[in-house]
């Protein structure tokens, strides 16, 4: 064989080569655009899911916070939540009781019977229709985190 003869099939794959060489570059390009556009999208879903994290954490500290000012403000020993209820007037709740069957009157209205237990300060000393327009007790001026219906009331 001659040294033309090794020269024209080399030609040939050659040839046969570059198009393929072409194609599989074409092929790569695509795949990296795709690779990146995949990138960016992962990317902007972890810095969401981040920002998401960051929210909460803020959140839960947030709500740690107002638990803890809940409790210091609720953390009363026995005296105190005895004086809560009893508006720091034992005798005086005593006479009320007796003079009204046994019945508080609401501290806002006077006239209807109490049923809503204020918190954190546990002062009994509302009704239902003015608990929901006061966001303070009427008694110790504390800031209201919830009124909770007493059971049995109707």
């Amino acid at each position: 064989m001659s040294s033309i003869d090794f020269l024209q099939p080399q030609t040939v794959s050659t040839g046969l080569g570059l198009s393929l060489d072409n194609g599989m570059r074409r092929q790569d390009a695509e795949i990296d655009r795709f690779m990146k556009i995949q990138v960016e999208e992962l990317a902007m879903k972890a810095d969401t899911w981040q920002q998401r994290a960051k929210y909460n954490k803020n959140m839960i500290n947030t709500l740690k916070y107002n638990l803890q000012q809940v409790y210091a403000q609720g953390k009363d020993s026995e005296v105190d939540d005895t004086a809560s209820w009893c508006n720091g007037r034992g005798i005086d709740f005593h006479l009320l009781c007796k003079g009204t069957n046994g019945a508080m009157m609401c501290k806002v209205c006077r006239v209807n019977e109490v049923c809503i237990l204020l918190l954190p300060c546990k002062h009994l000393c509302l009704c239902k229709e003015c608990e929901s327009k006061l966001s303070m007790c009427p008694l110790c001026q504390c800031s209201k985190y919830i009124g909770m219906e007493r059971a049995g009331v109707q």
